[in-house]
Formats: structure tokens, sequence, C-alpha cells
């Protein structure tokens, strides 16, 4: 017995269950319900968000365009109109002897590039080198640090020294001063070392060519610019509250849609849905919405009165809740044909006046989308294009 009380509870709740759901869509038919459920959280529709980016190519291509003129030519400006002063370098090469017995030896006691640039950085060196410089060449201490560098090559005994400066004259003098300093000085002072002869003198410069590349510079400003208007575009397009499908009102919102203007069943359903109601308001929900131009639009369609006879009358109302008085009027209708302009923050609009019609009990027959891109909505949907109209 007691199994059988559960089982006809259990019974009851999935009955009760099911009835609110039937409640809850047939509430969704009536479009009496705002439909918060698919708000927000539809899924993402790929197809609708690329047509946008085409429409919408010139924004990104101008986004491109203004991005790798800044950066690139910020770092053309930078590095080549406005770039560092021409440097010249002096190069000498020299063959320093270890003292050590065997050959084998000399990778033990030989002196790394690391270290050499730290002799050459010394008080003690950088005096040597002043007692060689000719009078007239005056460079402080930082100076010449600045301007020396060694280098030291694959064999061990094999060591160079540079000499960069804005001047070719200055590179070898300097570097002729080094050169003595390194071949009659620097030996002096280092045990490991028991001589040093010159095998390369420096007898002219090159010049040092900064690493500069504008065309890199300008291709990769393209392709990070590029990027940044895509993701800007998308994160814009995801995020404002707009409507160009007819269809999305019925997904959000459960509202008939009697489509645009362009749509080849727009007249078979407002013949459908108004044919038989002697008054019809038409409903603004945007301020922008020309009513002359909504009536001579509809009158090209054949769509002039309503009611079965042709004696009915179309009321033009404004944005219902800009107009509160005219509410009354609207109850008093026999179906209200609500414009919304396509574009963004359409949806937004549409809600607002769909919340307040709902609160003065006022139903919402159908929803005319104006001003919709035909062009998108025909490529969406794989719908022929007119003869004659370009992309």
């Amino acid at each position: 017995m007691e199994n059988n009380k559960n089982q006809d509870r259990e019974e009851d709740t999935v009955n009760s269950a099911n009835s609110h759901q039937g409640q809850d869509r047939k509430q969704f038919g009536t479009g009496k319900v705002f439909c918060s459920a698919f708000y927000g959280k539809e899924p993402f529709d790929g197809k609708l968000t690329v047509l946008r980016l085409i429409r919408n190519l010139w924004w990104v291509v101008a986004v491109t365009l203004a991005g790798t003129l800044v950066f690139g030519g910020g770092y053309y400006v930078k590095y080549v109109l406005l770039g560092p002063q021409p440097q010249y370098r002096a190069v000498s090469r020299y063959y320093v002897e270890y003292a050590v017995e065997e050959e084998k030896d000399v990778g033990v006691v030989h002196i790394n590039e690391t270290s050499w640039n730290t002799y050459v950085d010394t008080r003690e060196f950088l005096d040597a080198l002043r007692l060689y410089l000719p009078d007239g060449v005056e460079a402080t201490d930082e100076e010449l640090k600045a301007c020396l560098e060694a280098v030291l090559a694959s064999d061990l005994r094999v060591v160079a020294t540079t000499v960069t400066t804005d001047s070719p004259e200055r590179s070898l003098v300097i570097a002729e001063a080094v050169e003595q300093a390194m071949t009659l000085e620097f030996p002096k002072g280092v045990r490991e070392i028991t001589g040093i002869r010159l095998i390369d003198q420096a007898e002219s410069v090159e010049e040092v060519l900064p690493d500069v590349r504008p065309v890199r510079a300008f291709v990769l400003s393209a392709i990070l610019s590029l990027f940044f208007g895509v993701v800007v575009f998308l994160l814009k397009e995801t995020g404002e509250d707009s409507i160009w499908l007819p269809a999305l009102m019925e997904k959000r919102y459960g509202l008939k849609s009697v489509g645009t203007l362009e749509d080849p069943g727009f007249v078979a359903n407002m013949d459908y849905l108004f044919k038989e109601k002697e008054k019809v308001a038409l409903c603004l929900a945007q301020s922008s919405i020309d009513p002359d131009k909504v009536l001579e639009a509809l009158g090209g369609k054949g769509l002039k009165q309503p009611g079965t006879r042709g004696q009915g009358q179309w009321l033009v109302m404004q944005i219902p809740a800009f107009c509160p008085e005219d509410t009354g009027i609207l109850r008093q209708a026999d179906g209200i044909l609500l414009v919304l302009q396509a574009g963004r923050h359409a949806a937004g609009q549409l809600e607002y006046v769909k919340e307040y019609l709902e609160r003065q009990d006022c139903t919402i027959t159908a929803v005319l989308l104006w001003q919709a891109d035909e062009w998108l909505i025909r490529r969406y949907y794989f719908l022929p294009g007119r003869r004659g109209e370009k992309a």
C-alpha cells in the first residue's frame, strides 16, 4: 500500500511539472511573457557575425591603416628620419703569447672575452691608453669605455679591439693608441701573458649601420592593427543589443514578425494578421522613424487600409512611453503593428516599449523590421538577390 501511495505521489509531481511546462509554452506563444531565458543565452551566430564583418570591412580596414600609419610611421620617424648619428668603427687584431710550455695549456690560462672587456675598462688600461693619445684628443673615462670593446675569436690566442665613435678620424686615432697600449703596456701587468703583437692594424674604418627595418615594422604594425580591429569589432558586435534579423524578435521576445518590406512573404503576413482588423495601430518604437514614410511604404505594397472592406483605419502612434495619453487608444485598437528600426540598440528599445505595452495590457500583434539590411538578410538565408543589385 505504501509503495502504491509513493508511486501516486511521483505521478502527481510529474504531471504538475508537465502542466507548468505546457502553461509556459502557451504563454510564450501568446507573446505576453518576456523570454528572458533566450536573451543573452542564445548561441553565437558565426554566420551573422561574418556577414556583419564583411558589411563593416571598411571600418576594419580604416583601423588597420590608422594603426599602420601610427606605429609603423612612428618607427620610421624615430629610427630613420630622426635616427642616431652615424658611427664609425676601427678594428685591430692581436696575437697573444701565453706563458705556457705546451699548446694544450692555453685553454687553461687564456683570458676569455668577458675578462678582456673587463681589462680594457680598468683604470690601469685607460691610463696606459692616455699615454699614447695625441695632443688635442680629449675624452673622459666614460667616453673611452663606451667606444672600446674586445672580441675573442675562435682561436683563443687571437683577440680584437674595436673603437667606435662618430668620427672616422677620431676612431683611427684612438685605435692607434689602443694598439700601443695593448702591445707595449698591457702585457706588463698580466703574468699569464708573455707578449702581445699586432697582426692586423686599424688602417681604415667601417660605418656601423643600425639594425633598422622599416618594412618589417610596417608589416608588423599592419598585422597587429588588423588583429586589434577584428577583436574590437567582435567585442563591439557581440556586446551591442542590436537586431538585424526579423527572426531574433521571435527567438528572444516571442513576438511575431511580418518581416521586412522586401521580404517575399511580407504582404501575405500582413494580410493574414491584419486583414480582418478594422483599426490597426502603427506604433513606432523609435523617434527616428518617419510615420509618413512608413505609410507610404505600406501603400506601395498595396496595404493602404486595413479591414476586409478597405474601410479600416491606420492609427499612427509615437513611442507609447513618451505619449502615455495615447495608451487608451492602443488598447481599443484591433491590432498593433510595432515598427522597429533595425540596427544597434534596437533590442533595448524594443524591450522598453514591449514592457510598457504589457503593463498597459496592450498586445503587440506583430513587428515590422524597418530599414533592415536586405543584403545581409538575403545572404544570411541564401536568398536570391534583386536583379541589378551589387553586393
